[in-house]
């Protein structure tokens, strides 16, 4: 029964540390598309906190948390089995996530043309923000619920 309590709660700190994932990279891309915009640049002193910040705050969280659900899954299994706890592995992973997704979904619409490569920089730092905020709240104890080689 212990190893059953052990194994539920390490389920409920990954989901819980997803959804930390998910509302950082959302904020940060929320922050990075009011602050870095072109028309905007200058004005760094009128990017304040406003209600289309907080709307659209919600609103990428939402998109982050739908694009990088499956490849993020597919990352935090692996690091849960292979008990990495290393900060730099997260961001690395959340970054390529965020990186690579809107490549992904520019290839399936068949636009033909890639992303802006700002959107791209402003997405990789976002996700490495996500990666770093799992890390904070479930990536640094992962494994622990694998039984030791002792």
């Amino acid at each position: 029964m212990d190893r059953f309590v052990l194994f539920f709660i390490r389920l409920i700190m990954i989901t819980v540390g997803f959804i930390v994932a998910s509302l950082a990279a959302g904020i940060a891309l929320a922050l990075l598309t009011r602050i870095v915009t072109p028309p905007e640049a200058t004005e760094l002193s009128n990017a304040g906190f406003d209600r289309w910040l907080i709307v659209a705050a919600i609103a990428f969280s939402s998109l982050t948390g739908y694009v990088a659900f499956i490849p993020a899954m597919i990352v935090i299994l692996y690091g849960e089995f292979t008990s990495r706890r290393d900060w730099l592995f997260y961001a690395i992973a959340g970054g390529l996530i965020a990186a690579v997704a809107p490549l992904i979904l520019t290839m399936i619409r068949d636009t033909g043309q890639p992303s802006d490569i700002e959107f791209l920089a402003m997405s990789l730092a976002a996700g490495m923000i996500g990666g770093l905020a799992y890390w904070l709240v479930s990536g640094r104890n992962a494994g622990n619920w694998l039984p030791s080689n002792r």
